[in-house]
């Protein structure tokens, strides 16, 4: 007798977790000194394949040129360059990590004179995604003002995070963060990276973590210490999505 067999692939459903902030590091730590040339840090203990790593590099100089000078492992995409405010030069790279590092990253900064590194983490539903860019980083420069705005952007994805940054030429502290349209902005890491090396520097940034598409608001955050300095800011959005969907075959 013949027999028919059937075959059916199924695509079990899966409810889509949330993305998590999981840590930062930076070197120096906020409130320190560092002259180096090439600063590395430590990536946050307890990763996972699959995390959204952001390694940032900052410089009190003008118009700097930055690279990864060691990759730690990873495969690094870059951000433009950050400049075009007076003293004040940054720029962004990200990775999925693979789930090793075979060094501490670092970022080479064309010279000495105020450097700092600050990598943040985020942590997606499971190892099974991976990520891309959303919207483009965009950046604006700011005149001098204690408060400054991060204008927002509209995600075209669901499963988002936006990472805003603002950079300054001074030690300044930050604090007083305003979600302007109340969409869950909050601080990333410590309130701010100060560097103490030489004529002074400061970064600090903010998140917002999105299950749908949309406007993420605007965010500003307040120097509350040392004066209102010129600043640099920047925003840009990253979505993750699955890419082995398991199948089960009956």
């Amino acid at each position: 007798m013949k027999k028919t067999i059937f075959l059916f692939l199924v695509l079990p459903f899966f409810g889509f977790g949330q993305i998590e902030y999981f840590d930062s590091n930076s070197n120096p730590a906020d409130n320190g000194s560092l002259n180096s040339a090439t600063p590395a840090v430590a990536p946050p203990a307890n990763m996972e394949d699959g995390d959204l790593v952001l390694l940032i590099g900052q410089r009190r100089a003008s118009n700097i040129t930055f690279s990864i000078s060691a990759t730690g492992g990873q495969d690094w995409n870059e951000l433009p360059a950050l400049t075009g405010t007076g003293n004040v030069s940054a720029r962004m790279f990200w990775c999925r990590f693979n789930g090793e590092w075979t060094a501490n990253p670092s970022i080479s900064m064309s010279g000495t004179g105020g450097n700092t590194i600050v990598m943040h983490v985020f942590r997606p539903p499971s190892r099974a995604y991976t990520w891309k860019l959303d919207v483009d980083q965009v950046q604006t420069g700011s005149s001098a003002a204690a408060v400054i705005t991060r204008t927002g952007v509209t995600t075209d994805n669901a499963n988002t995070v936006t990472l805003a940054a603002w950079f300054t030429a001074d030690d300044n502290s930050w604090g007083n963060l305003n979600d302007l349209s109340g969409t869950g902005w909050v601080v990333t890491g410590d309130p701010q990276y100060r560097n103490r090396q030489g004529t002074d520097q400061s970064a600090t940034f903010a998140h917002l973590i999105r299950t749908t598409a949309g406007n993420t608001g605007d965010v500003s955050k307040q120097q509350t210490q040392f004066g209102n300095d010129a600043t640099r800011t920047a925003i840009v959005s990253f979505y993750c999505f699955r890419t082995n969907m398991p199948l089960y075959m009956f």
